[in-house]
């Protein structure tokens, strides 16, 4: 891998993350180039969620730095919340509002402009035109999975980090979700996600084992 691709892309450097008292990994170097997708597995309590917080800016780690387009990643800078889009168990979504509601909401905080006909659109596309007026409250966990799979849809951040976003989806869902995954890729866009599944995307993934660092 070349040093531009390195610098263009996210890099880890001796990264270590624990939890309370025990240490999750440490020395931790990852690289991952534009266009490219990297799957993280391991058996629960490896450090999987923990990784993808530490790079979102959530938690912090024990040592080691994280750095975005050559330069350290600034946690709380507005230019790293523009390019980096973390979906993990608890979305935020708002059970008052329903799925077309809470869709606009979502994509008024990514600080997108999204019509009403652009917000069916994204809805239709993942499967949930006729859930669109439903509240949030009574959609199914698989329901609630392809309205994470519309806000991915409408997104134009460069780095996705993802955490199990094929839980409660069917064969279908998964599909939606390789091809939102490929269209990101060939886009230029990354993605670093945390699965106990394999997603049928055209782009083969980079794999780290967490779980093979802690043996």
């Amino acid at each position: 891998m070349s040093t531009a691709a390195q610098s263009d892309g996210l890099e880890t450097r001796a990264l270590a993350c624990a939890a309370g008292y025990r240490t999750l990994f440490a020395a931790l170097d990852l690289r991952l180039p534009p266009s490219h997708w990297m799957m993280l597995v391991g058996p629960n309590g490896s450090g999987k969620s923990t990784l993808l917080r530490a790079i979102a800016g959530l938690t912090r780690p024990v040592a080691g730095e994280i750095r975005w387009r050559g330069a350290p990643r600034r946690a709380g800078s507005s230019g790293w919340r523009s390019d980096c889009l973390y979906e993990g168990h608890a979305a935020g979504w708002k059970d008052s509002l329903d799925a077309r509601e809470n869709l606009a909401l979502q994509a008024a905080l990514d600080g997108l402009d999204v019509d009403a006909a652009g917000l069916d659109a994204q809805l239709a596309r993942v499967g949930l035109e006729r859930q669109a007026r439903l509240p949030f409250a009574r959609l199914s966990a698989g329901q609630r999975r392809r309205l994470s799979l519309a806000r991915l849809s409408l997104s134009r951040r460069p780095l996705w980090l993802l955490d199990e976003p094929g839980t409660a989806l069917d064969a279908a869902g998964l599909q939606t979700l390789a091809a939102l995954l490929d269209a990101h890729l060939t886009a230029g866009g990354l993605a670093l996600v945390a699965t106990h599944q394999p997603l049928p995307c055209a782009h083969a993934p980079l794999v780290l084992d967490l779980g093979e660092r802690q043996r």
